[in-house]
């Protein structure tokens, strides 16, 4: 991985958007797991969070930005999302403030895939924006661990969606 890694992939999932709601192209976790971790917010591997429990993540690194509304649950089967949806500030002073809101792919009990894929896509596509300038500190310290976390969730429940 490298800092163009980010970018990469969101215009790859850019790319492939038709094919992987068309469940025609399968979401390969991998490379999503291996760019989560490049940016080094998340204290374990990307791939342990969905197995991980509410309650774990809660006392241990969560910054109070979900809604963990049943900590005996798994993270995996939460529905609250912390999307990336802007950056401003100054990369060179060290300054970048990423800009949040809550969304969810569940509405009136029902899964929309197509959420969770945006929200993968486009967090991607604003955090590679600043990950190309190698201020990788920077923007590990500014980037909230809820909203990464909701990367890795977006991505799982996307992909175990497509094997249904």
């Amino acid at each position: 991985m490298d800092e163009f890694s980010v970018s990469t992939l969101a215009d790859w999932l850019e790319e492939h958007t038709s094919a992987l709601l068309d469940k025609t192209e399968l979401l390969d976790l991998k490379p999503v797991y291996a760019a989560i971790d490049y940016l080094g917010v998340l204290k374990n591997p990307a791939a342990s969070y969905p197995e991980m429990g509410q309650e774990t993540y809660l006392r241990s690194e969560s910054d109070k930005k979900l809604s963990l509304l049943d900590e005996k649950k798994r993270l995996s089967e939460l529905d609250d999302r912390i999307m990336v949806n802007h950056v401003d500030g100054s990369v060179t002073n060290d300054e970048i403030n990423f800009k949040y809101n809550h969304d969810t792919p569940v509405v009136d009990g029902e899964y929309h895939a197509r959420k969770d894929l945006e929200i993968l896509k486009f967090g991607l596509e604003v955090i590679g924006a600043v990950s190309t300038t190698g201020h990788d500190g920077t923007i590990r310290e500014a980037l909230s661990s809820d909203a990464v976390l909701s990367l890795v969730l977006a991505a799982n429940a996307f992909y175990d969606w497509q094997l249904k």
